[in-house]
């Protein structure tokens, strides 16, 4: 799969996703994205790792969000399993995912003072664009914008080193 239609899939999802809360399209945003899961992994070069780090992002993902949702930084809509973030979410986490050893590649090279601060300024940024657009919502106080900087301080970086893992992994097992 090219970076381009990698980098253009996870958009189309994270569009289909938040429109389909606003819009209460939240089914076929799902099997959506689902479809477009489905199309990565039927092109990928190592399929199984790419399952492998879709697991590990959505672990990730439902404890982050989860966790964001409890403590009242973020609320979001949509179909949910009782206190956790909603199945949408699910499947952006383990797109994401996909994002890193294709179109977002790039952030495997770069230093371990960049990345952190990447997702301090694009993490929330993104929870920001979603609420804006109706899929959640979000008090922008300093401190919980703040709360989700430091989230994405880690979390980038921790699924960025998962891709790395991933990918090594991968190399390994062709040689």
């Amino acid at each position: 799969m090219t970076k381009l239609m990698n980098a253009l899939g996870f958009q189309a999802g994270w569009w289909a996703c938040v429109g389909g809360v606003r819009h209460n399209l939240e089914a076929e945003a799902i099997i959506f994205c689902l479809i477009l899961i489905g199309i990565h992994l039927r092109v990928s070069k190592f399929p199984l790792q790419d399952i492998k780090l879709g697991i590990f992002a959505l672990l990730i993902g439902v404890l982050v969000d989860s966790s964001l949702q409890h403590f009242s930084i973020i609320r979001f809509y949509g179909w949910a399993l009782g206190p956790l973030s909603p199945f949408w979410d699910w499947t952006l986490w383990v797109m994401f995912a996909l994002t890193l050893n294709a179109s977002l590649d790039f952030l495997k090279n770069q230093s371990h003072i960049t990345t952190p601060i990447l997702g301090l300024v694009f993490g929330p940024l993104t929870y920001f664009a979603g609420a804006q657009l109706g899929a959640a919502a979000l008090n922008d106080s300093p401190v919980k914008i703040f709360s989700l900087a430091a989230v994405w301080m880690i979390a980038l970086p921790l699924l960025v080193m998962a891709a790395e893992q991933v990918s090594h992994t991968s190399k390994d097992n062709t040689c």
